[in-house]
């Protein structure tokens, strides 16, 4: 019940995928769960209790050393936390421009600058949070892609 789990570091994890183990885990009695299972479950419940915690890995070690079968997780959060951080700066910087545009054509009387300023809006809100929705994508396909291999 633990391969898979040894030498990774628990915050690198996604949030999806520590529930889904600690309802495993939850689904045992206690008494029949091994001490590497127990300092798992433990561990899991402080990640997901405080997930900014300590800048520190929380990593459970075994004494078979088993290698984790999905290394992708942390490049995969990362994508997905720089296409989100992504999205929110294409946001902000087109609305920001926007409203200057829109701002300076009805100072200057300029109707085409007003018509261009609420384009740059619509646009970096679409360009924005189809990034943002990017990101959900892959956080989505893979934590569906670690259901399936815990599955199997």
């Amino acid at each position: 019940m633990i391969k898979g789990w040894t030498n990774v570091d628990l915050r690198q994890k996604l949030k999806g995928d520590l529930e889904y183990k600690l309802k495993e885990l939850d689904k045992l009695p206690w008494k029949s769960l091994s001490e590497e299972e127990k300092e798992l479950r433990n561990k899991i419940v402080s990640v997901l209790d405080n997930p900014e915690g300590d800048s520190e890995s929380i990593v459970i070690s075994s004494p078979d050393s088993i290698n984790s079968e999905r290394s992708f997780s942390k490049q995969s959060s990362s994508v997905e936390n720089t296409l989100d951080a992504l999205g929110n700066i294409v946001i902000v910087l087109g609305v920001i421009s926007a409203l200057i545009l829109v701002l300076y054509g009805m100072t200057e009387g300029l109707f085409y600058a007003v018509i261009w300023g609420f384009t740059v809006v619509l646009s970096s809100l679409i360009s924005g949070y189809m990034l943002k929705g990017l990101s959900k994508i892959i956080s989505l396909l893979s934590s569906l892609q670690n259901t399936n291999i815990d599955e199997k």
